[in-house]
Formats: structure tokens, C-alpha cells, sequence
């Protein structure tokens, strides 16, 4: 194939353009599949309405997995050819050009099929024996994939890709290779064929306004740019997911049957709901609709609250980093608590997997009276992180028992006691319902791994500063939420 015969390619599958909003981008099917609202709001939300969230875990784990596939790249290929290039329409360029002259692997390579709007990145194509139209080879799809299992969405991901470049070549593969963590995985086209076009075909109806799905529950109602926006309209238009425990199929029964919002809800009758849901759910959305609709907590049951105080009591949440690479360990490099009767912040950090231990014996002896100390923590992750320790280093196994004798979840004693006005039992939830801020925007868990990894690395204070701030209004969140609870005018279940 000639120069003359790339470019007449290339401008077949651009179309005369670079792709933009109407075309789809094989990146996005986890969006599609798990947050189309999000999708919608591109569309269809005010442009205004987009705040822009910078997602730093995630461009972390791009940046070090982007390092070792390029590496695993270059030795098992070590004739591959990178595609480079000042944008991407050079980029496509390049790709088909690289296609034509035969290279036996070509990385980071771009297909583009923007006659019928779709698009894509692939990590590696390597040449196969058999007749396309480059001549007597075609190329198969190497998709890296940084999970231990096959998703969903890679499946699809990947089909798409293979579609897209089975029409550029005029041979669609049978089979696409993803390269997991420890296995690989041979898809076959066909399996996922049907599913791609339905999937495809939402993606349209979304974009033309026929489909609207349904945003997440606050306060992660979307993804960046349009988190805050949906949190808001869900609140606005006391739309049913701010109901906890219900699924999309209840809440659409719910709207069949002419109960649309939160207020419906809260004003129809519980034999109502009784008929539309099975229970524990009639009852659990009949008061939680009743919560919202009187802004206050109901009982559920009492006698789980308030958890029993101490003479001494702490409040504690623990920070731990995740797996980048086959060469690192995940472990707690913080333990943040809030000293309810010396009124302070206190924390222990770990810079290394081998310190880890190390600041569990400062917390333990953190805490000199445990007959009269008592440890709230939400959730069960820290009371089940430390059991693990103690299973794995007996020497350490009395102490960090001896924690966990005294730990409280408070998760469980509010869910256990009331109906709240939020969507869920998360602390992030929670806590804001009752008028808790966090002091940071642009710091949460993810963000943490983040800025300690970089913490690390510069040794830069304000970096620690902020995960240190994030972990303390963890911890103050729990007791100012159990305050509030304590202070608040409680409805009685029987009296409503």
C-alpha cells in the first residue's frame, strides 16, 4: 500500500474530521455501563453546571501502568514500533502507516471508524499471518489491563476496538487477547458482538435526548465534571435514590405506581408501599421518605444508641496505600484520631511497608487505660485490618487484639437506631446531612494514596498537611455526627 493509498484511508475512516462529541470513544464504555448519567449531563446538562475534579489516583495508576506495559512491551517485542505524533489526527496517521508497512507490533496505536461515530486507543497490535487489506497479514489486538479479573467493560471495550479495526483491515479478528494482572484472557468477537450494539445503541438514545438514566446516589451522584451538579438536582428534585436500599427495579415500580419522588413517598400510605415492596424495604423507604420529608432522624429501634462512653474516648480512621505495581505492598501508612477529652488531633505515619507495625504499637501505647478507653471507628475495614496483622505477626497479636477489644463501629450503632435523612450509611453521607463539612475539596481517599506517593518523593510538608487534614475531619466527622444525633428532636416511628 502507497502513501496515496494510506491517505485515501485515512480520510475514508476520519471522515474529513477529528473525532468530537457525537463520537464515541471505546474509553468511555466503563462510563456507559456504570455512570450513563454522566453521559446524559455532556449532552444535555447546562455547560455551566461543570466543575472540573482532577482525578489524581487515577492518573497515578494510568502513569505507573502506562511504565511497566511499555517495558513488557519492548521485551517481548522488541521490534515494536510507538506510535507518536503531534495530535491525534497524526496519530491515526501514523497508525494506518504503520499498518501498511507491515511492523510486527505497533504500541499505542489509534483507530478511528468516525463514519459510524466510534473511536479508540489500543495498547498493542501485533501482526498475524493470513490476507487483509494491507496484504498478506492483518493485526490482532494486546489489551492491557491493570485488574485481576476480566470486567465487563473490558470485554466490551476490547470488541469495540476489534470492530473498529476489523474495518480498517477488512478481516475482523476472531479473538482479542487482555493481559491481566498474573493471566491473560482470550475473548472471542463473537461472544460480545450483540452486546456491543446494544450498548451502542443507549449510547445514541442518550445522545439524542430519547434516554435518561439515572444519576448515583450523593455524594457521588456523577463523575467529574458533573459530581456536584447531579448531587445537587438529586436533592433538588428529592429524586427516589436518595432513598437508601433500593435498587433501579424498586424505584421503578415505585414511579409506575405513581410515588415519583421522596415527598410521594413520604405521604402515601405504608400499605401502599407494602403492596409495591417486599419487605424490609416497604418500611425501610416508608421512613427514610418520612426522615427527608421532616429534615430530622426517626427511631428505628433504641437502645443501640448513643455507644457506651468511656472515660477516655477516641475517635479513629486509618489511611492506607494500594498496590501500583508488582513490586510494592499495600499498607497502613497512617493512623489518624481525635482525642475527644484532650480536644486534639493525634496520628502516627508510616513511611514504608516495614514501619507499618510500627505505628500500631504507638497507637497501642497511645492508649494507657484500656479498661476505661473505648475506640469508635466507621465501618469494619480498621477492627478487620488489624485481626489480619495479628493473624500474620503473632508477636504483635496481644496488642493489636487488645485494640480491637475496645473498638466500637459507630456505622452500625446509627444504622441499627435510625432512619436518616441521607441516602446512605457512609460517613460521607451522613455526616453532611447533619451540616458537616470536609475543610478540602480536592482530598479525599484516593487523593490521599496520591499525595502521599508524592509526599515520598519531595518530602514537600504541605502534601502530608493535607492528608493530615483529610484524616482528621474523618475523625471529627464521627463525633460530630454522634453529637448531632445525641442533641437532635427524634421522631418516633409509632407517632407518624
Amino acid at each position: 500500500m502507497n502513501n496515496s493509498e494510506v491517505s485515501q484511508l485515512v480520510a475514508t475512516f476520519s471522515a474529513g474530521r477529528i473525532p468530537d462529541e457525537q463520537d464515541f470513544n471505546a474509553s468511555r464504555m466503563f462510563t456507559l455501563l456504570e455512570d450513563p448519567f454522566s453521559i446524559w449531563c455532556n449532552f444535555h446538562a447546562p455547560k455551566e453546571e461543570a466543575v472540573p475534579e482532577s482525578n489524581r489516583y487515577e492518573n497515578l495508576k494510568v502513569r505507573t501502568d502506562r511504565s511497566a506495559r511499555d517495558s513488557w512491551i519492548r521485551e517481548e517485542f522488541p521490534a515494536v514500533f510507538f506510535i507518536s505524533a503531534q495530535d491525534d489526527a497524526e496519530r491515526f496517521k501514523n497508525t494506518l502507516a504503520a499498518m501498511a508497512r507491515g511492523e510486527t507490533a505497533i504500541a499505542n496505536a489509534a483507530l478511528w471508524n468516525l463514519p459510524e461515530h466510534v473511536y479508540g486507543s489500543v495498547n498493542l497490535l501485533v501482526r498475524q499471518d493470513g490476507k487483509s487489506r494491507f496484504g498478506n497479514y492483518y493485526y490482532s489486538i494486546y489489551q492491557f489491563k491493570r485488574a485481576h479479573d476480566l470486567k465487563e467493560h473490558y470485554s466490551l471495550q476490547v470488541t469495540l476496538l476489534n470492530q473498529i479495526l476489523g474495518k480498517i483491515q477488512n478481516v475482523t479478528p476472531a479473538h482479542m487477547r487482555v493481559f491481566l494482572k498474573g493471566h491473560n484472557v482470550d475473548l472471542s468477537h463473537a461472544d460480545f458482538q450483540e452486546r456491543l450494539q446494544e450498548e451502542l445503541a443507549f449510547w445514541e438514545n442518550i445522545r439524542q435526548g430519547k434516554a435518561k438514566p439515572e444519576a448515583h446516589k450523593p455524594p457521588k451522584g456523577a463523575g467529574a465534571p458533573w459530581r456536584v451538579y447531579a448531587n445537587k438536582l438529586m436533592v433538588q428534585t428529592k429524586d427516589l435514590v436518595l432513598l437508601p436500599h433500593l435498587n433501579t427495579e424498586m424505584r421503578q415500580c415505585l414511579k409506575i405506581n405513581g410515588l415519583l419522588n421522596t415527598d410521594d413517598v413520604a405521604h402515601a400510605p405504608l400499605e401502599k408501599l407494602q403492596e409495591i415492596l417486599e419487605e424490609p424495604y416497604a418500611t425501610e423507604t416508608y421512613y427514610n421518605a418520612r426522615a427527608y420529608l421532616y429534615n430530622k432522624p426517626i427511631w428505628r429501634k433504641k437502645g443501640s444508641f448513643p455507644p457506651p462512653a468511656k472515660k477516655y474516648n477516641l475517635y479513629f480512621d486509618f489511611e492506607a496505600t494500594e498496590t501500583f505495581t508488582k513490586d510494592n505492598k499495600s499498607f497502613v501508612y497512617l493512623i489518624g484520631l481525635w482525642d475527644k477529652e484532650a480536644d486534639k488531633y493525634v496520628y502516627f505515619v508510616a513511611k514504608t511497608p516495614e514501619e507499618e507495625l510500627s505505628i500500631f504499637e504507638q497507637f497501642y501505647n497511645y492508649v494507657k487505660d484500656f479498661k476505661n478507653t473505648a475506640l469508635y471507628h466507621w465501618t469494619e475495614y480498621e477492627v478487620r485490618k488489624m485481626h489480619k496483622l495479628a493473624a500474620a505477626f503473632p508477636e504483635y497479636a496481644q496488642h493489636l487484639n487488645a485494640l480491637c477489644d475496645i473498638c466500637h463501629d459507630l456505622k452500625v450503632s446509627v444504622n441499627d437506631s435510625f432512619y436518616l435523612p441521607s441516602p446512605s450509611f457512609s460517613l460521607k453521607a451522613a455526616a453532611p446531612a447533619f451540616g458537616f463539612k470536609w475543610r478540602q475539596d480536592d482530598c479525599g481517599a484516593m487523593d490521599s494514596m496520591v499525595y502521599f506517593t508524592s509526599w515520598l518523593k519531595t518530602a514537600n510538608p504541605e502534601l502530608l498537611n493535607k492528608i493530615l487534614m483529610y484524616n482528621e475531619d474523618d475523625c471529627k466527622a464521627m463525633l460530630f455526627l454522634e453529637n448531632k444525633l445525641k442533641e437532635a428532636d427524634v421522631l418516633n416511628a409509632q407517632n407518624l
